[in-house]
């Protein structure tokens, strides 16, 4: 699960981009599998990530999946089966944290699987915000 310091944060989003470059070979903020928002025009940052929502014990992407597309990993990561999934968004639209996206152009959902146990926006992070 990754933990966000958001008082560290100077909203740079350079973790969108490299996000969503890995997922679509393009720099495409918009589907990446981590978003930064502000509260209000100069509040603090706030990071929406696919797996937050595990402290608050639900995964509603996970339960409301009418293919069983989505999956909870041993690793408590939300894995997707893009042969099962019949995009129909339904995990798009539940999601507590609006952390998962649906590419268009790729024609796939995007949520956070962790880089595979190396994520980017840790690793390109320059002030050292996202932890796991």
């Amino acid at each position: 699960m990754l933990s966000f310091a958001r008082e560290k944060c100077v909203y740079c989003k350079l973790c969108e981009e490299v996000c969503s470059f890995r997922f679509t070979d393009h720099v495409h903020p918009e589907v990446a599998a981590i978003r930064i928002g502000r509260e209000g025009k100069w509040g603090l940052p706030f990071a929406r990530v696919c797996n937050l929502c595990q402290g608050l014990g639900e995964q509603k992407c996970v339960a409301n999946c009418p293919v069983d597309a989505l999956t909870l990993t041993k690793e408590n990561v939300v894995a997707w089966d893009d042969e099962k999934c019949n995009r129909c968004k339904v995990c798009v639209e539940v999601c507590p944290q609006q952390a998962v996206a649906f590419d268009e152009k790729g024609d796939r959902i995007i949520l956070c699987d962790l880089c595979a146990g190396k994520p980017l926006c840790i690793q390109w992070c320059p002030e050292d915000v996202i932890s796991v």
